[in-house]
């Protein structure tokens, strides 16, 4: 899970900005968005295996079933963005994981 450090908050459109902002980096790095739920984002490697992203306001929660694809996401999300790794998830939304 990824907090952002620094947002566009006080700006009345700052979660449509944001999720803009987001989306378009998404579609660089071939990620695909799901159609039915625009907040999840999928991207399969060469080998099949995926990397799920969920973004929720400004927060990132991600699960798949490469690590080496956990790693390269963390670092290209840190590369780009001011973010802090909050590590495994335990709450979601007040709800124990």
């Amino acid at each position: 899970m990824y907090k952002l450090k620094e947002a566009l908050y006080g700006l009345r459109q700052a979660r449509r900005t944001w999720y803009s902002k987001i989306e378009s980096y998404f579609a660089q790095e071939n990620f695909v968005k799901c159609s039915h739920e625009h907040i999840l984002f999928v991207k399969k490697n060469s080998e099949g295996r995926m990397l799920i992203v969920n973004l929720y306001v400004d927060d990132l929660i991600y699960t798949g079933d490469d690590i080496s694809m956990f790693e390269s996401f963390k670092n290209l999300m840190q590369k780009n963005f001011v973010m802090t790794d909050l590590g495994k998830m335990r709450y979601f939304l007040g709800v124990e994981v």
